[in-house]
C-alpha cells in the first residue's frame, strides 16, 4: 500500500476499516511507525489520525474546524438521525427476523434476495419497508426495488459495500460502528428537537 494513497483517503474523509479498505487498514494496524508517518504528514493540515470503535476504524479528525465544518457536522447528525438510522433499523429487522441478533456489525453479509423474501413473507415488515422507503423515494415500488434502494443508500454512505454484484450480496463496513455511536449519542442526549447550536456545543466545536 502506498503512503500517499492512504493520505488521500484520510484527506477525503474516508474511514478505513478491514472491510472497505483491507490493505490500507492492515498497513496501519500492523505498524505503529506507519501510523506515526501518516500523522506527521497530516499535522500541517490540522488533521489528526485517530483509531475509533475499538480499533475497527481509522479516520482523520479535523482539529481546527471552520464554521462550514461545524455546519457540515450538524447536517450529518440530522441526516443520520432522520434518514440513515431508520434504514439501518429496517435492514436489521429483515436480516435478523429468524435470529436473535438485534444489530448489524462490521463484516455482516446482507443478501438482497433473502431480505426481499423476508419482507414478502411478513406483512408487518412489508408495511414498515414501504414507510421507510419514503427516504429513498421508492415508496409503492415492488419490495425488491425498495430493498435495493435502501442498500444502495447505505452503500452511498460507505456503510456497506457490494461484495458480490452478481448475487447482490453486501457487506457491512466499520462505518456501522461509527454511525451507531453517533445515533446512540443523538437519541440519548438530543432526541427530536436538537439544533445546530446544541450539537456544536455538545461536540465541543464552539470552544
Amino acid at each position: 500500500m502506498k503512503e500517499h494513497e492512504i493520505l488521500r483517503m484520510i484527506m477525503q474523509n474516508k474511514l478505513i476499516c478491514p472491510i472497505s479498505e483491507p490493505e490500507a487498514y492492515k498497513w496501519l494496524k500492523d505498524s505503529e511507525d506507519n501510523v506515526n508517518r501518516i500523522s506527521i504528514h497530516l499535522e500541517p493540515f490540522g488533521v489528526k489520525l485517530v483509531s475509533m470503535c475499538d480499533g475497527d476504524v481509522y479516520a482523520g479528525l479535523n482539529t481546527v474546524p471552520s464554521e462550514s465544518d461545524k455546519k457540515a457536522i450538524s447536517k450529518q447528525f440530522h441526516d443520520i438521525y432522520n434518514n440513515i438510522g431508520p434504514i439501518i433499523e429496517m435492514l436489521t429487522c429483515l436480516a435478523s427476523a429468524d435470529e436473535h441478533n438485534n444489530a448489524l456489525v462490521m463484516g455482516d453479509k446482507l443478501k438482497q434476495a433473502e431480505l426481499v423474501l423476508t419482507a414478502n413473507d411478513n406483512k408487518h415488515f412489508e408495511s414498515m419497508l414501504n414507510q421507510v422507503s419514503e427516504i429513498t423515494g421508492a415508496t409503492k415500488k415492488p419490495n425488491d426495488q425498495q430493498v435495493e434502494a435502501l442498500l444502495e443508500r447505505l452503500r452511498k454512505h460507505d456503510i456497506v459495500i457490494l461484495s458480490n454484484s452478481a448475487q447482490k450480496i453486501y457487506r457491512v463496513t466499520g462505518m456501522i460502528s461509527y454511525i451507531s455511536q453517533i445515533f446512540e449519542y443523538i437519541t440519548e442526549n438530543l432526541f427530536d428537537d436538537f439544533n445546530e447550536e446544541e450539537i456544536e456545543l455538545q461536540q465541543g466545536l464552539s470552544l
